[in-house]
């Protein structure tokens, strides 16, 4: 495996594998509830860039998908966070000057992972009818890791996405525990991530012709995580 593709894996899998830092940040602000919940997600990432020295004007992009739990907070910042089993798309399109990007839900079915993380597709439309009810972070990721959420302004919607993951036939097993414990509210997690390194291709409608790229995973990730008492926002005050 090429020291490009080992690199792009291990990004994902931090991507991930942290749920600590996630999940108390969200159950901490709204969201989820006091309980015990275990699901599972699954996702995939995908980045085509511009290589050093390239044309400005050269477009590149990246995709981060995932299917599970995922969490939108208010783009002003103000209210309740909500938590929605649900498929988001961050997307990002960039060049050497310039960026944007955006978030959407879009239907479950348009996003399939297949046996052993060997495959996945994505093949959905991106409109300004879907974009996000606010900014989106999956539950179990490091939400600083995904595009900057937003409206997806800016961007030249409709978008239409075909992609195509093939794994390389190597899995990657993350694990990680956590608990957090302030005043009469306490938290307890444990997160088993398997992932992939994957070559993906396919037909942005926003770029121009079909593209290839080495620099992509396919990951699932098995959580469960017991929430108990009432956070008090003081404890997350830094």
């Amino acid at each position: 495996m090429s020291m490009l593709r080992r690199l792009a894996l291990s990004v994902s899998m931090v991507l991930v594998g942290s749920l600590a830092l996630a999940a108390v940040a969200i159950a901490a602000v709204g969201g989820l509830a006091p309980g015990s919940y275990t699901f599972t997600s699954m996702s995939a990432d995908a980045s085509f860039g511009i290589a050093k020295g390239g044309p400005p004007t050269a477009q590149g992009f990246s995709v981060y998908v995932n299917r599970g739990l995922n969490s939108f907070q208010p783009e002003d910042g103000n209210g309740e966070r909500t938590v929605t089993n649900s498929t988001m798309v961050q997307f990002s399109m960039f060049s050497a000057t310039s960026g944007t990007s955006g978030c959407f839900t879009i239907d479950p079915s348009n996003f399939k992972v297949g046996k052993n993380l060997q495959s996945a597709s994505l093949h959905t439309r991106l409109t300004a009818a879907n974009a996000c009810s606010g900014k989106g972070a999956p539950v179990t990721g490091k939400s600083d890791m995904v595009p900057p959420p937003g409206t997806g302004g800016g961007l030249p919607l409709p978008i239409t996405i075909d992609m195509t993951w093939t794994g390389l036939g190597v899995t990657t097993t993350s694990r990680d525990t956590s608990s957090l414990t302030c005043l009469q509210y306490s938290t307890q997690s444990t997160n088993v991530s398997h992932g992939s390194s994957a070559t993906v291709q396919g037909t942005i409608s926003a770029l121009s012709g079909p593209f290839k790229s080495d620099q992509a995973a396919i990951i699932t990730s098995d959580t469960r995580l017991d929430i108990s008492g009432t956070p008090n926002l003081a404890c997350f005050k830094v």
